[in-house]
């Protein structure tokens, strides 16, 4: 069964949300460059927020390790670009790399 999408404005509302999502992932990608964060409790949550909805677990590498000083606009392009992370196996351990130890 097909669905009719003309006129229900299902794709601009996914690509309203889409750019919502960017704009808050430049938004705190900035506030990390800035440094703008009261301690790692609150890094690690921007950073775990940011791979989720980028769907990159490398944003923190393009953040801390970059080639060249990135803006907050290069490292949100730079993650979009990579696509959607592998899905983790079933049954495979959640990855805590961002987590306090």
């Amino acid at each position: 069964m097909e669905s009719d999408h003309s006129g229900s404005g299902d794709d601009d509302c996914s690509t309203a949300t889409d750019e919502a999502v960017r704009q808050r992932a430049v938004a705190l990608v900035q506030r990390i460059l800035d440094r703008a964060y009261e301690d790692e409790t609150e890094l690690y949550a921007h950073l775990d927020w940011l791979e989720q909805a980028l769907r990159c677990r490398y944003v923190s590498d393009l953040i801390f390790w970059p080639d060249v000083p990135p803006s907050a606009e290069d490292v949100v392009r730079q993650a979009l670009s990579f696509g959607p992370a592998i899905p983790r196996p079933r049954g495979c351990p959640t990855d805590h790399t961002n987590t306090r130890r």
